[in-house]
């Protein structure tokens, strides 16, 4: 498994590729988001040019299932069709039949009371219909991962609901681990999330799972002196270089004793954040099975990481050993102007009673070459349904509840999580309780998830070394990538 090494919020505990803690929270069936515009219209039967009603199907028996995927069409979410379709006929997995439902949600440990409070909730709704039993994961992500794959292998039906590291979906879809998600949702109901949210789940054109809640690699940066030194936020290498050597030379006396922070200890967050690095130059490393990571454009972003070391020396001496955390404690210092780090930094950075630069910091995308666009690196949760889960439809009106919009502002207030829904993460009232949230939206909106590997695992852990090779000065970037590229480019 992988790790990142970054302090985690209080209120959750786990080291893991991800920075954030997961907890379950609720809404009522009214404010459930719809799957459609068309209120008004009624649409085709999938197949046919001749207009359908939910009514119309309504006057013949219908299955679970079938009555979903017309729901899904008609623009109905799933939980809104609850009474509906207990009231369906003709197939062994109505609830009318089975009676109660129980299902088992494996997620993260919730140290707030919220995800408990939430599910409890969730149970009281559907009462006598579905009950949800919660079991908190281990706090160790390569344990977690285990307890995953234990069940899995011996095709366990339970968990049937599953809260999983965003590198995982493709790990444990391939093998026909997790169920497809498709017939529950269509392109409208995914339009609610941030883009990559919706796509993180998805593995060989099927859809596995839906982004609960979100973390991005972030440009931090000091207000105070980026308006003292020119007033413009630098957006490019360049701008971002000359303006940091601005500073440094500067504020010397003020504490001031380095440029650019970034991860550069052998961990995920190095191969984020040169993935990042490369982003921003309009560069990929193509796809399962025929990834490249020695072109030009990859070299390049890490020759830029190593050379902000050592030849302009815009960053410290030891940033291959640092981790975030190390990142966020020299940042409160003062010690530099301009940081790369997880959104769990913010918080901490603009404390008072911990931080030298509260108040005086800002965030951004992450920086670019000139002509392209910053992407930070996604991280998170993702819900998804056991494939071997004999109860389904029950598991996808559970996750239904969990991404819809009061369940995903209750998440974001309570717990401090980022929604990976706009609607939230731009909501006012959201806002003035969590602040930096009226910063990040277009920055959530840029990011780019990691490759959608069957095992992550296998290429990271290569990277890694090979990464912070580089950044200890130990090879140069050119034979770092080229001598790894035999070990991942076959990788799927």
């Amino acid at each position: 498994m992988v790790s990142d090494e970054r302090a985690a919020p209080d209120h959750f505990s786990h080291a893991c590729v991800v920075r954030k803690k997961g907890d379950c929270m609720a809404v009522n069936d009214a404010s459930q988001p719809t799957t459609s515009g068309h209120e008004a219209s009624s649409p085709s039967a999938p197949g046919t040019g001749a207009s359908w009603s939910l009514l119309d199907d309504l006057k013949t028996p219908l299955s679970r299932r079938r009555l979903l995927s017309r729901g899904v069409i008609a623009g109905i979410g799933a939980t809104a069709l609850g009474p509906l379709i207990l009231s369906a006929c003709g197939t062994s997995s109505s609830a009318a039949k089975k009676g109660l439902v129980n299902l088992t949600y494996y997620a993260l440990q919730d140290n707030t009371g919220e995800q408990t409070a939430e599910v409890n909730l969730f149970n009281q709704q559907y009462a006598g219909k579905i009950h949800v039993d919660y079991q908190v994961l281990p706090t160790v992500a390569t344990d977690q991962y285990q307890k995953f794959v234990t069940a899995f292998q011996s095709q366990s039906g339970s968990p049937d609901v599953v809260h999983i590291d965003v590198t995982w979906p493709a790990q444990f879809a391939i093998p026909g681990w997790l169920a497809p998600i498709d017939h529950y949702v269509n392109a409208q109901y995914l339009t609610q999330f941030f883009p990559s949210a919706g796509t993180v789940g998805k593995v060989n054109g099927k859809l596995y799972g839906i982004q609960r809640y979100m973390d991005i690699g972030m440009f931090y940066y000091r207000t105070d002196l980026v308006k003292k030194y020119g007033g413009t936020l630098p957006t490019t290498r360049d701008a971002l270089t000359a303006m940091a050597q601005q500073i440094m030379q500067g504020e010397a006396a003020n504490g001031v004793t380095t440029g650019i922070l970034f991860p550069g200890k052998k961990i995920e967050a190095i191969v984020d954040h040169w993935l990042e690095n490369l982003w921003g130059a309009g560069g990929d490393i193509g796809t399962p099975g025929n990834l490249q990571v020695n072109g030009q454009t990859q070299i390049d972003a890490l020759q830029f990481m190593h050379d902000l070391i050592y030849t302009s020396k815009l960053s410290p001496s030891g940033t291959n050993t640092l981790a975030p955390a190390d990142l966020l404690a020299l940042f409160q210092k003062g010690a530099a102007p301009f940081m790369r780090n997880w959104t769990f930094a913010y918080t901490p950075a603009n404390d008072p009673k911990a931080s030298k630069v509260a108040g005086n910091v800002g965030v951004a995308p992450m920086w670019s070459t000139a002509g392209n666009q910053g992407h930070g690196c996604t991280g998170g949760w993702v819900l998804g349904i056991n494939a071997f889960s004999q109860n389904k439809d029950e598991a996808w009106t559970f996750i239904d509840f969990l991404l819809s919009q009061s369940t995903q502002k209750s998440m974001s207030e309570n717990a401090g999580l980022i929604s990976s829904r706009p609607d939230v993460v731009n909501d006012p009232t959201v806002q003035a309780k969590i602040p930096y949230f009226s910063q990040i939206g277009t920055i959530l909106g840029s990011g780019f998830n990691r490759p959608p590997l069957q095992n992550y695992n296998a290429f990271t852990t290569p990277m890694q070394a090979a990464i912070n090779g580089v950044l200890s000065n130990q090879m140069s970037a050119a034979d770092a990538l080229n001598g790894v590229q035999s070990q991942v480019g076959a990788i799927k």
